[in-house]
């Protein structure tokens, strides 16, 4: 059993889910009973998977300080991951900070991050001009 879609791929569509779902604020939406468990259980578990990637990245034997590609990889995963960290704290400890306000634009720059970081790896893989709506951030870090 491949066990990379479960640990890399199933959390980052869970936090990419989750920002999705916290930028849609439709009264309807924010009305359904369940709507914040639903939120707060797509992002607990996608952090618990981004920690896994995270290690993943780091002690990958593949990924090992062979390029400033896979380092700039490794710094958005890990970003990305400290962005949803906070986020999944303020579910479970900080409710206060769940406000529109702080949520919205925090949820914002983790999707920006996450979108940033799979480019990345996918350039690791496929070289930097599989992507051409990545290349003019790839052409700003000066991957290229």
């Amino acid at each position: 059993m491949d066990f990379h879609p479960l640990v890399i791929h199933y959390p980052i569509a869970f936090l990419t889910t989750y920002a999705v779902f916290e930028l849609l604020r439709f009264r309807k939406l924010l009305d359904l009973p369940y709507w914040f468990y639903m939120k707060a259980t797509l992002v607990i578990v996608g952090e618990l998977g981004a920690l896994a990637t995270v290690v993943a990245a780091y002690t990958s034997a593949g990924l090992a300080g062979e390029s400033v590609l896979a380092d700039m990889y490794k710094n958005f995963i890990l970003i990305t991951t400290v962005i949803f960290g906070v986020i999944t704290l303020a579910y479970l400890k900080w409710p206060k900070m769940l406000e529109p306000v702080v949520i919205v634009p925090l949820s914002f720059i983790g999707l920006f991050f996450i979108v940033v970081a799979g480019g990345l790896f996918g350039a690791t893989v496929y070289g930097t001009h599989f992507d051409p709506f990545l290349a003019p951030i790839f052409k700003l870090m000066k991957v290229y």
